[in-house]
């Protein structure tokens, strides 16, 4: 019993240190600190450029979480002894799972042509924005507008 409890203890401790992105995939762009709900435009011109490499979450198949729920079941199913083994065994396939999926959602990520864009806002204020590089075809000097939405920023042309 006390090989169970610690290994329930151990296995609870890993899948917390599992984290999932919650955000829109396929988005890549900065995060605005101090956060807002509604969208908020601003308006400025480029003050300078850079072409860049950004990471892309990709499309993860369910193989990890499958891979490391029988992995984490097998482990599991090493300790303890009756009711005991049987719940080690299902909290490994858990745990297993849940490491698995979220080892396949990192290796997804794929790069991707990317631009970063400071922007001068009418207050003179310096924004720095990277996003995935789209048909909008940026220079120096155009006029822009920088738009939050939910956290994530974005440069699109006025």
């Amino acid at each position: 019993m006390r090989k169970t409890g610690l290994l329930l203890l151990l296995v609870l401790s890993a899948s917390g240190c599992v984290t999932v992105n919650q955000g829109n995939p396929g988005q890549v762009s900065n995060i605005r600190t101090g956060g807002f709900n509604d969208q908020v435009q601003e308006y400025g011109y480029i003050q300078d450029m850079r072409r860049v490499t950004v990471q892309k979450q990709g499309q993860a198949s369910a193989a990890g979480a499958v891979v490391g729920g029988i992995t984490g079941a097998a482990i599991g199913n090493q300790i303890g002894k009756g009711n005991g083994k049987k719940l080690s065994t299902v909290a490994g396939a858990v745990a297993g799972a849940a490491v698995g999926n979220a080892i396949a959602e990192q290796n997804a990520r794929v790069n991707v042509p990317g631009v970063e864009i400071v922007v001068r806002l009418r207050n003179n204020d310096l924004v720095t924005v990277t996003q995935e590089l789209a048909n909008d075809n940026f220079y120096v000097g155009q006029a822009v507008k920088v738009v939050y939405r939910q956290n994530i920023a974005f440069v699109a042309p006025i």
